[in-house]
């Protein structure tokens, strides 16, 4: 399997998340399980779709797909229905219990962890399709690879990620940039209702009639700031045909400059049925770049050819269904521990950025170590200029995702260093502005306007009103006015 395709794709995506402590107060959780099952209300012991810390399964169910976290709950609760969700809810807010809200479990830092409690939705995991009404309603638990495979049986599909693991509920909540976004929006913006337990412990169906506002900032900024998401119904589209392409060179330093120069300024020239990826590999000293993407189009794709065939890829082209296309790129890393970062990139590379982007390269290349490390540059614009919610901003050219991926924990402070460090070199050349999805922790206080940019304020006073003691809160939400 050529190696550019077959480890570490991604498009984002994120698990629906909620507060928890800061990390670094791990090392003092609550670990006897006497003493956290003495500490559970009485209302919340026993319940039979909750995991507590005498259950077998508790040291399974307590991590997220990132190990670099450990935390101890007192009890991952998982309702099957809407009246056991509100009745969760409202006994944690009645005893003024810390939790954190659980979808798909994919958040890159522990944001869905919590010392206190975990509401897991995994129970709300239906996908009911309506293809007269080209509308679907998915549950909240539901992940990327069940909604991909189960509407592209009907040849339907929603603006997804590309990381089959990935929460549905995250990704919409925070944006949704994926293999669609050009030619159908972000995930967010085929969202027609939300199904909402409030701060009122109330479900609501929040749409652009019923509560416009809360609706604008749902899709965009709705992880864990304004309450807990049960479900989504989407507008789904119907997609027949597409052609996936990917052409992929050895990594040579002399050569790679051109590549993503001339990439840059391919994308520019696309049509909104053309998104694609500028994908760069490292995995033990073997290292190469790629672009990749979809046409949706039953028209033979050949626009890379007059761009790129003087440069030599090797190509892969192949046209067909679109569910069927998703096993390019659908697959995801298997690593334990990771580190993300991101860049909203709002106008083409400088010269000085590529240059310092080989030279990471070059470091990687002489200092061999055991990592696993990728850079992708997702293309934007298209349909994401007409979407109107929280989202933040619209007018990006890509953003750029860094993972690092490695198997052993030793090899954590290494892994951190690099990630961070480049970071920090590349900060002074590049837009100030984040993907939400992308959950960061090294921003600190800088976190909303990175994030959300003019939209803080706008934010600020929807969550005031709609959440005044801030019930739903963690490291990186909305706070209250």
């Amino acid at each position: 399997m050529n190696f550019l395709t077959g480890s570490l794709s991604v498009f984002l995506l994120i698990s629906a998340i909620g507060w928890t402590s800061s990390p670094a107060s791990n090392a003092n959780a609550v670990q006897n399980v006497s003493e956290l099952m003495s500490s559970i209300p009485e209302e919340l012991k026993n319940l039979p779709y909750a995991v507590y810390p005498t259950s077998p399964e508790y040291n399974t169910d307590r991590f997220i797909a990132n190990k670099r976290f450990s935390l101890y709950p007192h009890a991952i609760i998982a309702p099957r229905t809407q009246e056991e969700a509100v009745f969760v809810f409202n006994s944690l807010k009645k005893h003024h219990l810390d939790f954190a809200i659980r979808g798909g479990g994919h958040c890159y830092e522990p944001a869905s962890l919590s010392s206190g409690y975990v509401v897991d939705l995994r129970n709300f995991n239906q996908i009911t399709p309506n293809v007269s009404k080209q509308e679907v309603n998915i549950g909240a638990g539901c992940r990327l690879g069940d909604v991909i495979a189960t509407l592209g049986k009907l040849d339907y599909a929603i603006p997804t990620g590309t990381c089959p693991r990935v929460g549905v509920a995250g990704l919409s909540l925070g944006g949704g940039i994926g293999m669609l976004s050009r030619t159908y929006g972000l995930t967010c913006d085929s969202v027609l209702s939300i199904t909402l337990l409030n701060a009122e412990g109330k479900v609501i169906e929040v749409t652009k009639d019923s509560y416009p506002d809360l609706f604008w900032a749902l899709r965009g900024a709705g992880n864990g700031s304004f309450g807990i998401v049960l479900g989504f119904t989407f507008r789904m589209h119907h997609i027949p045909k597409v052609t996936y392409y990917e052409l992929t060179w050895d990594w040579n330093p002399t050569t790679v400059p051109q590549i993503i120069k001339t990439w840059q300024k391919w994308i520019q020239t696309l049509p909104d049925t053309i998104t694609s990826q500028l994908r760069m590999r490292y995995s033990k000293e073997k290292m190469e770049i790629g672009v990749a993407g979809l046409k949706i189009s039953d028209v033979p794709f050949d626009e890379w050819e007059k761009v790129f065939k003087d440069l030599k890829p090797e190509v892969k082209v192949v046209a067909g269904r679109y569910v069927d296309s998703s096993k390019y790129w659908t697959e995801s890393h298997s690593f334990p521990f990771f580190k993300m970062k991101s860049n909203i990139i709002l106008e083409p590379l400088s010269d000085q950025v590529i240059d310092k982007l080989v030279s990471f390269y070059a470091t990687l290349k002489n200092d061999k170590p055991d990592l696993h490390v990728l850079f992708d540059f997702d293309t934007m614009q298209g349909k994401v200029l007409q979407g109107s919610s929280a989202f933040f901003p619209r007018n990006a050219l890509t953003w750029w995702y860094q993972g690092v991926y490695w198997d052993d924990e030793k090899l954590t402070a290494d892994a951190l260093r690099y990630s961070r460090q480049f970071f920090a070199e590349i900060a002074p050349d590049v837009s100030k502005y984040c993907y939400a999805n992308t959950v960061d922790y090294d921003l600190g206080d800088h976190y909303l306007d990175a994030y959300y940019g003019t939209n803080v304020e706008r934010l600020i006073q929807i969550k005031t009103k709609y959440d005044p003691e801030n019930i739903f809160h963690w490291k990186q939400s909305i706070p209250v006015k």
